[in-house]
């Protein structure tokens, strides 16, 4: 089985998390975010929370009985943005090691006192009130998701980390009917019989002082006093918290402050290997427009970059549901969104297989830093397919999007399938599983022609297809038509060649495909008319994995590769922006009882 340097200590990259389960609340329940926005610019009077990337609401177990740790925390970064999950920047490393300190690398749920992060600090009486007030919907819906949490799980230990987390912790407490006798000060002194019969309750200084160098030794003081306490309360009750299977908790040996990369299984199917390994790799930039996510880069390898305009994009094909504003994920269809292929496909598509691995695309002439892992190579349904799709790469939205032909290409491909009568059944497979920009087309067709690149397409190809369930195969482009003339997979389904959208006369070669669709007979989800005029429409939310707004996989192209001042294509930074419509976009109207809340608040 392959492996890599930027796999180590995380598992193997197609063992992702899916999403909260269907069968619990936890997507309901996320997604009846309060209107943090109008809150704060009716309250506080300005902007306190960013959030053009939108909320991250958690990383860990969201299944029943699976959470023996609750780590709470004060909010979410750059790193969160791009991940859609908690805790997996610089601070989530530094957690995840305290968490294999005490013997825990699964059983864990990392959530938030706020969805979105926040501006300057957590000190201003007024941001206390929105976070602490019982009454603010902002607190209520937090105290849902942490009732939640403490109903499905027997949870054992609560950490909260930071001010903003203690002070959570104690709101949460007290709405129980307990007392914190020492308050935030000391929280191990707490009712935390109420949260559950054998929860214990610490809370610690935020990992995030670190960056202040003259509170490194207080940080690690406090820590080692925690653990002091965690060591005494397993000496009392050696059964109270059980490490996880295969790890093992030893406080004999000095605790040390760490950083531990995230589990791939805590994230996404498809997320870029620099995310959650264990340090930050996004920065926020263009006045919150826009996350710049850099590579692991060598020392001295670093270098003066440019990007060509802000993406502006425009809201063509967007379509919002009820209640739905574009900075968030969907508020009533919150079910919609992709929980990953089975197993074996997306082991398969990433190399998991002894004799079925990529080769070393640097080698290729590939000039983006390997750190990235490359882009991902699938998006929709490959055992449920009625259209089996080969594309050529024409944007790297993918990097961001964590599927494939997700940028305007894919936007147009979309309304191309609608007119085909396709609106779910489809499985597109990227030609290419890295960034081709810059590369020349004799330079592209080197990596297809390349012997382990044609064995993994013949037998992802194969997989599709044993599914039984394609009807046609569409090749858009000619990387694409050339993946399927080597494959030489004898079938008899009707393949059908088409342009890639950027193309010249595209549009006439796309609109003569469905004219060749029209004389098949083929399954259809909707009623086709075959008619394709050149609109765009946004990527199905159910495409996407969980936590992705409403906005992303639509607008056109949204990211964009660096380039050196020479000109040349930076192998190490990625950005993603926010579309110009979305950056000025209003906050939507406060509700009934979120202006009764405030109502009731002195100013």
């Amino acid at each position: 089985m392959a492996t890599n340097a930027y796999w180590e200590h995380r598992g193997f990259p197609w063992e992702h998390d899916p999403g909260p389960p269907k069968n619990t609340s936890w997507a309901r329940l996320f997604s009846q975010t309060p209107n943090y926005r109008a809150l704060a610019e009716t309250y506080m009077g300005k902007e306190k929370f960013r959030w053009h990337f939108g909320p991250m609401h958690y990383r860990g177990r969201l299944k029943s009985k699976q959470v023996k740790v609750l780590v709470i925390g004060q909010e979410g970064a750059m790193d969160e943005s791009l991940a859609h999950r908690a805790f997996v920047g610089s601070s989530g490393g530094r957690m995840q090691h305290i968490v294999n300190y005490l013997g825990i690398d699964y059983s864990y749920l990392f959530l938030n006192t706020f969805l979105y992060p926040i501006f300057g600090q957590y000190s201003e009486r007024k941001i206390k009130v929105l976070a602490q007030n019982p009454a603010s919907p902002i607190a209520k819906q937090r105290t849902e998701l942490l009732d939640y949490a403490r109903k499905k799980n027997d949870l054992r230990l609560i950490i909260a980390v930071g001010t903003a987390a203690k002070e959570t912790v104690q709101t949460w407490i007290e709405g129980l009917g307990g007392q914190c006798p020492d308050g935030i000060a000391d929280l191990s002194t707490a009712d935390s019989h109420l949260i559950g019969p054998k929860a214990k309750v610490v809370g610690i200084i935020h990992p995030g002082a670190l960056h202040q160098a003259d509170m490194r030794d207080s940080v690690l003081e406090d820590y080692k006093r925690v653990m002091a306490q965690l060591e005494e309360w397993v000496d009392q009750d050696p059964d109270w918290l059980p490490c996880d299977p295969g790890m093992e908790r030893d406080f004999s040996i000095p605790f040390e402050i760490l950083k531990k990369p995230i589990p791939f299984r805590d994230l996404p199917a498809g997320v870029s290997w620099r995310l959650g390994n264990g340090t930050s790799a996004g920065q926020r930039q263009d006045e919150q427009r826009s996350i710049q996510l850099s590579a692991d880069i060598p020392r001295g390898e670093r270098h003066d970059t440019f990007y060509r305009g802000l993406a502006t994009g425009s809201s063509d094909g967007y379509r919002d549901g009820e209640g739905d504003v574009p900075y968030e994920p969907p508020v009533n269809d919150y079910g919609a969104y992709d929980m990953g292929p089975p197993d074996a496909f997306l082991k398969l598509i990433m190399g998991g297989y002894t004799g079925l691995q990529w080769p070393d695309f640097v080698s290729l002439g590939v000039g983006a830093h390997p750190s990235f892992g490359g882009m991902p190579l699938f998006r929709g349904r490959p055992d449920k397919t009625t259209f089996l799709v080969v594309a050529d790469p024409q944007s790297v939205d993918d990097l961001f999007c964590m599927r494939a032909l997700c940028g305007n290409s894919g936007q147009h491909f979309q309304g191309f399938l609608e007119a085909a009568g396709i609106t779910s059944r489809y499985c597109i497979l990227r030609s290419l599983p890295i960034d081709d920009t810059g590369m020349s087309v004799s330079e592209q067709m080197k990596v297809v022609r390349h012997p382990d690149v044609q064995k993994m397409y013949r037998a992802i190809l194969k997989k599709v297809l044993d599914y039984k369930d394609a009807s046609v195969v569409l090749l858009m482009g000619p990387l694409a038509e050339a993946h399927w003339d080597l494959a030489g997979i004898a079938t008899a389904l009707p393949v059908v060649r088409l342009k890639n959208h950027s193309q010249r006369n595209g549009l006439q070669s796309w609109q003569q495909a469905l004219a060749e669709l029209a004389t098949l007979d083929y399954p259809k989800e909707t009623q086709a008319s075959f008619q394709y005029d050149g609109h765009r429409i946004q990527i199905p939310r159910y495409d996407l994995p969980y936590g992705f707004l409403r906005w992303q996989g639509t607008s056109g192209d949204r990211a964009k590769r660096a380039k050196r001042e020479d000109g040349e294509w930076s192998p190490y930074y990625y950005k993603w922006y926010a579309p110009d419509w979305v950056f000025k976009n209003k906050p939507r109207p406060l509700s009934s009882e979120e202006i009764e809340f405030l109502n009731q608040l002195e100013q």
